[in-house]
């Protein structure tokens, strides 16, 4: 699995490269999951991140993801993902380095790293 902190450097209001990040987004969380499960027991759905265009319910469906798969793996709730504009420059790198560091923190939980 690659290092989510590559995620961070993902350009602003690149197309080519969000579509990128969200399809290692989705690619991510179903290992996550797999994994999940085979340490736990438990499971949890994988939602379709790789169809968002970073809008509020895209946004709020990866805060959905993100708490899921910290429940699954005994984790704390992650920091906020959903509240970012990120049409603006100065949030886009703030979300990305916040969920670049949230996905480190899962993928080391499920033994991915």
């Amino acid at each position: 699995m690659i290092d989510p902190i590559l995620l961070a450097s993902v350009p602003h209001r690149n197309l080519t490269a969000f579509r990128d990040l969200t399809g290692t987004l989705e690619m991510m969380h179903r290992a996550i999951a797999q994994s999940a499960f085979g340490l736990t027991g438990t499971a949890y759905r994988v939602l379709p991140l790789g169809d968002g265009r970073g809008e509020a319910s895209w946004l709020q469906a990866l805060q959905q993801q993100h708490e899921a798969a910290a429940l699954a793996l005994g984790l704390q709730a992650p920091a906020d993902l959903s509240s970012y504009d990120l049409t603006e420059p100065e949030q886009w790198a703030s979300f990305t380095w916040i969920l670049a560091q949230d996905l480190r923190r899962l993928r080391d939980a499920a033994g991915l790293n």
